[in-house]
């Protein structure tokens, strides 16, 4: 049996530590009209929740996706703000591995000052997004034909949404 060096264990504990930190970080996001969204770890740190800040810095509105257990939550993946700050939008993923074709996207409304699920618009979305300059998102949605469940393309304009 070799002896490992104290210091390499070390250097690796402390690797293994940069790397559960990295995971855990707030990221921000800021509009092209000053305003800014943040996604903080919560819980475990794989949760996450949103916040929509104004350029000051005060809170406006937030939205937690954080679960008692951390198992049944959802973690923010892709997210972006639309060219002119209208919209946040992001999309999601279970903790805990249920529903893993599931890509429940939401999106913040900065006229309206709040969060909705693009899903109860559209139906269940299951692919991530593209967001072009005019608000036009683009993705995959689960739908029906013939009793027989299927993905099709969808192409909505969030502006024209019905809020």
């Amino acid at each position: 049996m070799v002896k490992q060096p104290a210091l390499s264990g070390f250097l690796l504990a402390l690797v293994a530590a940069s790397c559960i930190n990295a995971e855990a970080q707030t990221l921000n996001y800021r509009s092209a009209n000053g305003l800014r969204a943040r996604v903080v770890p919560v819980g475990s740190g794989r949760e996450s929740r949103i916040e929509i800040r104004l350029p000051s810095g005060k809170l406006i509105r937030w939205k937690s996706f954080a679960s008692a257990d951390g198992q049944h939550g959802k973690i923010v993946g892709h997210a972006v703000w639309s060219a002119k700050g209208e919209f946040f939008v992001f999309s999601t993923t279970n903790t805990g591995g249920h529903q893993p074709w599931s890509w429940a996207t939401y999106f913040y409304s900065q006229r309206r000052q709040r969060f909705y699920l693009l899903d109860h618009f559209i139906g269940p979305i299951t692919s991530d997004f593209s967001l072009s300059e005019a608000n036009v998102l683009k993705t995959t949605r689960l739908c029906f034909e013939n009793d027989k469940p299927n993905e099709a393309p969808i192409t909505v304009r969030l502006n024209r949404l019905r809020l």
